[in-house]
């Protein structure tokens, strides 16, 4: 006698049921004549067609994938699916079931999204006429549950470690799963709301994070507040990955929704952050700025400021677009005479301008006119020994009698005014 041998699989696990035996491996049924015929001799020939019903197992397969995917053990619950799909390949719960399990087991390094949706669509394409619209409308949902959870995983790395690289990484991934996503709901026909909303907030969030956690946090903390040439030039680059990210947000909506106002209040916020940083250096006693923006480079970014702020004045008719401010830090005749922004000279200069001048109405239109003035003079004449001869007598007694009525010449931060 031979062993019963499942002629399907080579399975030789056949249990006898209901008066036939069942292949436990792949669900095929055997007769009593047929399994006798077998034992003795090894074969069946079977005339036409067979269809072997798989239906039990095909049922066994899908309790168990849904089973490991509520476990959480997506990389299981797949591995069933396609278990089912191998037998037969048109069952749409097995590809709606795989859509899900592949698309969770997306990392920052394989992304699976693109895999998910075109299982999602193959589940739509096999979905019975009564099951059409339900599956469409949990592929949509699923989609947008993946996207979502994937730029968040951008974006809670980013805000630990706001790099120019990570902010790179935002955008790439927002833009990815945008497509798959955009595609899969034009498939199914369904109109969605809020998924860029959402990743909208996500990215916002993110970046007010990023900077205040790691940016600005890192520029500000080097040497008590005195940043050196290469933290400088870390905090410009992340800075500006930081605007470049609240743009991305914005080209998200509509021009003049509602929400861009926070955006472009951040994007003033760090541009001005970016127009009065300088690299600091420690000699004769203190600490001094030691490189800044030019002035020219300054006024083109406070004209990038004011831009800002007239697009707030587009999406708000009511906010009233402040006056052009001052370049910080921008004492442009003395810095010319004195080869420094950062001497003890000019840093009496500047404790007068900010802690004199700026406090009357006759002060301020002084300052207003200097700032008009100077950075022209500078530009043409600044680097002129004539130049320098005649200012500098003029600002040394200046300084000598200010420094008589007390204002210090110690390492002086300018006031924000």
């Amino acid at each position: 006698m031979k062993q019963l041998t499942c002629e399907m699989c080579g399975s030789t696990d056949l249990v006898k049921q209901d008066g036939v035996f069942v292949c436990q491996s792949c669900g095929t049924k055997y007769s009593i004549e047929e399994a006798k015929k077998m034992m003795v001799e090894g074969t069946v020939e079977v005339a036409g067609t067979v269809k072997v019903d798989n239906t039990d197992k095909i049922e066994n397969y899908l309790m168990m994938a849904e089973n490991a995917y509520d476990a959480s053990n997506q990389k299981e619950a797949e591995s069933y699916c396609n278990k089912i799909i191998e037998i037969d390949p048109d069952h749409y719960q097995a590809w709606f079931l795989k859509g899900k399990a592949a698309g969770w087991q997306s990392t920052l390094a394989n992304i699976r999204i693109e895999e998910s949706v075109n299982c999602f669509v193959k589940a739509i394409e096999n979905a019975p006429e009564d099951k059409v619209e339900e599956i469409k409308k949990k592929s949509a949902e699923e989609t947008e549950r993946l996207s979502v959870a994937l730029v968040t995983l951008c974006c809670n790395n980013y805000a630990k470690f706001s790099s120019v690289d990570n902010a790179k990484s935002i955008k790439e991934k927002t833009l990815l799963v945008q497509l798959y996503t955009l595609q899969l709901l034009s498939k199914a026909g369904v109109t969605s709301n809020n998924f860029k909303k959402d990743l909208a907030v996500k990215i916002n969030n993110a970046v007010v994070a990023g900077w205040d956690n790691y940016i600005w946090k890192e520029y500000w903390t080097d040497s008590d507040g005195h940043p050196s040439k290469y933290v400088w030039n870390r905090f410009t680059e992340q800075a500006w990955a930081a605007v470049d990210l609240q743009k991305f947000v914005i080209s998200m909506r509509d021009a003049k929704d509602p929400d861009n106002k926070v955006n472009y209040q951040n994007i003033i916020f760090y541009t001005k952050a970016i127009e009065s940083s300088a690299e600091y250096k420690y000699s004769n006693g203190g600490w001094g700025k030691a490189t800044q923006w030019s002035s020219d480079y300054k006024n083109k970014l406070i004209d990038q400021i004011m831009e800002y702020h007239n697009k707030i004045k587009e999406i708000d008719p009511s906010y009233v677009v402040p006056e052009r401010p001052k370049p910080s830090g921008a004492c442009y005749v003395a810095t010319a005479v004195y080869g420094s922004y950062d001497c003890p000279q000019v840093w009496t200069l500047r404790r007068f301008r900010d802690n004199t001048l700026a406090e009357t109405w006759y002060g301020r239109l002084f300052i207003h006119t200097y700032y008009a003035v100077s950075p022209t003079l500078v530009k043409w004449f600044g680097h002129t020994e004539w130049f320098k001869k005649l200012w500098k007598g003029k600002l040394d007694r200046m300084v000598e009698k200010l420094q008589q009525e007390g204002v210090e010449s110690t390492p002086y931060d300018d006031k924000v005014w």
